[in-house]
């Protein structure tokens, strides 16, 4: 019993971690519309270490589902985490299972769901970027309309200029 135990602490780690992200995510959004560009590295910092611990767990559940599997007997190169519910005997532990699995999945629909959006502003950003570096840096356009300038001196005669 207790390995299906050390699954459900490693899920709720999981769901702490990712909660974090989404935390993380909001926060992003934020600078991104403000522009604060030094916030926004601290941000990438923080978001790179919590997918590193995502990593690291993600791994060690995968290790003990397998130490769980083999345990039972039961041969399977992949097994969700609707696999283990329904091998599950325990009541308490399925719904605790359950849980967890509506938890993290909601969190990953959200996280995934903020990253598009935030993909897009600094998608939108970039654009402007360059739009700006652009017309700072294009060639001076030449005025549709410009004076022509002819010389003042004897021999050119005007039209209006002349006597009748």
């Amino acid at each position: 019993m207790s390995d299906i135990l050390d699954i459900i602490e490693i899920l709720e780690r999981l769901i702490v971690e990712h909660d974090r992200m989404m935390k993380l995510a909001n926060h992003k959004k934020e600078v991104l519309i403000t522009g604060k560009i030094d916030e926004l590295a601290r941000i990438v910092q923080f978001e790179s270490r919590c997918i590193s611990t995502i990593q690291s767990l993600e791994l060690e559940r995968e290790k003990q589902i397998s130490l769980y599997l083999m345990q039972r007997g039961i041969r399977k190169e992949t097994c969700y985490l609707s696999d283990l519910i329904e091998l599950e005997s325990n009541p308490d532990v399925k719904l605790e299972l359950a849980r967890c699995q509506m938890q993290l999945g909601n969190l990953v629909k959200e996280l995934q769901e903020l990253n598009h959006l935030n993909q897009r502003l600094i998608e939108q950003s970039l654009e402007f970027v360059n739009m700006s570096l652009e017309e700072m840096t294009a060639p001076a356009e030449e005025p549709v309309y410009k004076p022509t300038q002819q010389p003042q001196g004897r021999g050119v005669t005007r039209f209006f200029d002349s006597k009748a």
